[in-house]
């Protein structure tokens, strides 16, 4: 049975207008330095920004892409987007140059928001577009600090948007396996973080570290989750090891949700397990989750009674947000994604018929609707594959247990996971052909040695004749 659920707001907009009015003096973002935003900073920042925005002829319906790393600049830079009813398309600053030319030349953004250190590593991408810069300005980079400061709220309006308007756009392979846009609606930013926050019952009394970036859906999970749940949210540059539990300590964290590899460098990290990361160092922690691959046993067992915290996988994609999440008390967990969140409809089909359900104990594809699930791909025809009967198709395959307890036994699609970031088979094949002296090549993933990681791409090439090297035979 399907527990539903109302959802207060229908876009994370309407939300902020109402914590404006409610709670305006209470912090609900704060940096790792320590620099923190109330709401009404918030309101106040992201009104300035989206009216700069509005002089650059950004408007209802118009692509903004920000490519930066986790930062307060990245979120007001969202909740810009979002009051002109524009769609935020959201990219991995880490990513190579041809990704992010791809990416920029796909979505056509009227404006790209980045930080300094992508401009100074793709500045001969990034000059093609008007760019906003976060700490630099000249060379045909307009400055985000000089947009902030000379925005003005006077008579300003968020935007009207429909529940199904897209507000994010995410660039994924899906089942294709190969990368397009994923379009997010407005509802579902709201609705997916909301349902998830019921699940682990994330109240205002709560603190949520974020250090997974916000460029991937577990990241924006996080802050999103905080933001509608009315938590405080806490944001990192990035995961380091060393930094995280002191974080935790001085900020009161918690929740705190992350890759496998995140928890097991914690629990293991040599430098952390010495009498400065006591038994007591996480102690205020209730609750920690792991997700984007699966989490070992021993790192779930292990991080538990060292620390006294739960460890629980959920599972998610960036198709759906997230789907299910493991009970925290827990029997058999090899393996176990848990069972589905509130709003979420789950069910496992036959792999060559979709129409056709699966019992208990066997193994088929896992189909999922819920109101968070993303609108489409770019691709119309990608689209109706992905979905059957108005369920989205995961391509996952799993097996539920008669307690509804989903345990996952691989991929139908082609995707090697590494540390948790996706990597897709045909997306590196497309890269390695561009090079005039590969004819054929193939890409796979092997298993690395420390399971933690993950897959490690490996790629067979078939080389052009004029490009073999001739070994001479010994004599």
């Amino acid at each position: 049975m399907v527990m539903k659920l109302r959802y207060p707001y229908q876009n994370p907009v309407d939300a902020l207008l109402n914590y404006l009015k409610v709670r305006p003096h209470d912090t609900f973002l704060i940096n790792e330095h320590g620099l923190s935003l109330t709401y009404e900073n918030l309101y106040k920042s992201s009104a300035k920004l989206a009216n700069s925005l509005d002089i650059l002829d950004v408007g209802y319906g118009d692509k903004v892409a920000v490519v930066m790393n986790n930062s307060i600049e990245a979120v007001i830079s969202l909740f810009a987007v979002w009051m002109l009813g524009a769609s935020a398309v959201l990219i991995d600053p880490l990513t190579i140059s041809e990704d992010l030319d791809y990416q920029l030349g796909d979505s056509v953004p009227k404006v790209v928001i980045t930080d300094k250190s992508v401009i100074e590593r793709k500045i001969a991408v990034l000059s093609k577009y008007r760019v906003v810069g976060v700490g630099v300005s000249g060379q045909g980079v307009l400055s985000f600090q000089e947009l902030l400061g000379s925005g003005s709220i006077t008579g300003f309006r968020p935007a009207e948007v429909r529940g199904d308007d897209v507000g994010l756009i995410y660039y994924y392979a899906g089942i294709a396996g190969r990368t397009m846009q994923v379009w997010h609606t407005y509802f579902s930013l709201y609705s997916g973080p909301y349902a998830f926050g019921e699940a682990i019952g994330l109240s205002p009394k709560d603190s949520v570290l974020v250090v997974a970036q916000l460029s991937h859906i577990l990241g924006l999970t996080g802050l999103m989750s905080a933001f509608v749940r009315g938590a405080k949210a806490v944001i990192a540059k990035y995961f380091d090891a060393k930094d995280t539990p002191e974080l935790i300590r001085r900020y009161g964290i918690t929740v705190f949700a992350g890759v496998p590899l995140m928890f097991d460098q914690i629990l293991n990290n040599p430098v952390l397990n010495n009498k400065d990361l006591s038994p007591n160092a996480l102690s205020s922690l209730r609750l920690t989750l792991s997700a984007a691959a699966p989490l070992p046993p021993a790192t779930q067992l292990g991080f538990y009674q060292r620390f006294g915290v739960p460890l629980v996988q959920f599972y998610g994609l960036t198709e759906a947000y997230v789907l299910t999440v493991q009970p925290i008390k827990y029997k058999d967990v090899t393996g176990m994604v848990g069972s589905a969140i509130p709003g979420a409809e789950l069910k496992i089909v036959d792999l060559n018929d979709p129409s056709k359900e699966l019992g208990v104990g066997s193994v088929g594809e896992l189909a999922a609707r819920a109101p968070w699930v993303m609108k489409g791909y770019s691709d119309p025809d990608d689209t109706r594959k992905a979905f059957h009967n108005g369920w989205l198709l995961t391509g996952d395959l799993m097996v539920m247990d008669d307690e509804d307890l989903l345990y996952f036994r691989g991929v139908k699609k082609m995707m090697i996971k590494y540390k948790g970031y996706p990597i897709f088979p045909r997306d590196l094949e497309i890269i390695l052909m561009k090079h005039p002296a590969v004819k054929e090549t193939y890409v796979t993933g092997e298993q690395a040695k420390d399971p933690s990681i993950g897959q490690l791409p490996m790629a067979y090439v078939v080389l052009h004749d004029e490009y073999r090297v001739r070994c001479l035979k010994r004599n």
